[in-house]
């Protein structure tokens, strides 16, 4: 019986990419303003910084730190990286998390879950501070009774070590959660390896559809 859900949160509640890709336009055209230089110069700067960041740090949450990207990206370009990478960072997510919006159907079913006394908690990778901004931005806070990031573990998906804190928090047993993500190997593998049944979500398909589908199958569980 299933009696928990554990949801992944970038492109799972909600669409990353546009999202990332007009935050990094608005850094991009301040920067190139501030300094005076063209668009390519930033961008070859930018992926140094983003490439440098996870090259040394490797597969952990702070491997996806923006401000590490941009304090990089300003000492590429020679410049003195405070207090501009802070402005870069500040415009970066002060973006992204005005425009963030819920896919359509995971409103009803966070409210279905609910309703049904199913207990729902966050797995994602990232930091723990963004993340709960996110959470909070998506006006979702009251619905997630525990977070988990790769932060706290201390590991990435589709690490056991991520989805083993997920099960000690809930006190429930691998086959009494189901885990709902975008991705095939980190969210469906990673929790498929613990015995937790997982669901794939596919966030170029209709979202309403999906939840619904997966809300049934739930329920089904628990009838």
């Amino acid at each position: 019986m299933i009696r928990a859900v554990i949801l992944d949160l970038d492109d799972t509640l909600y669409a990353y990419g546009p999202l990332d890709a007009e935050a990094r336009a608005r850094v991009q055209a301040y920067i190139c303003e501030e300094l005076r230089i063209p668009p390519q110069r930033y961008e070859e700067a930018y992926r140094f910084g983003r490439q440098e960041t996870k090259r040394r740090l490797g597969d952990v949450a702070a491997s996806h730190n923006r401000m590490l990207y941009y304090q990089k990206t300003l000492e590429y370009l020679g410049v003195k990286p405070i207090p501009l990478s802070l402005k870069m960072y500040e415009i970066y997510w002060g973006t992204f998390l005005e425009n963030m919006r819920l896919y359509d159907g995971a409103r009803a079913f966070l409210d279905r879950m609910r309703a049904r006394g199913i207990t729902v908690m966050i797995c994602t990778d990232l930091t723990a501070h963004i993340q709960h901004r996110k959470i909070e931005a998506l006006g979702i806070a009251d619905d997630i009774s525990y977070l988990v990031t790769s932060e706290e573990a201390g590991r990435e998906k589709p690490s056991p070590e991520i989805f083993r804190l997920c099960l000690d928090k809930l006190g429930l047993a691998p086959e009494e959660v189901c885990c709902i993500g975008d991705s095939p190997v980190k969210d469906v593998e990673g929790a498929e390896v613990l015995g937790m049944p997982a669901v794939l979500f596919r966030p170029g398909e209709p979202g309403k559809e999906q939840f619904e589908q997966i809300a049934k199958m739930i329920e089904g569980e628990i009838e």
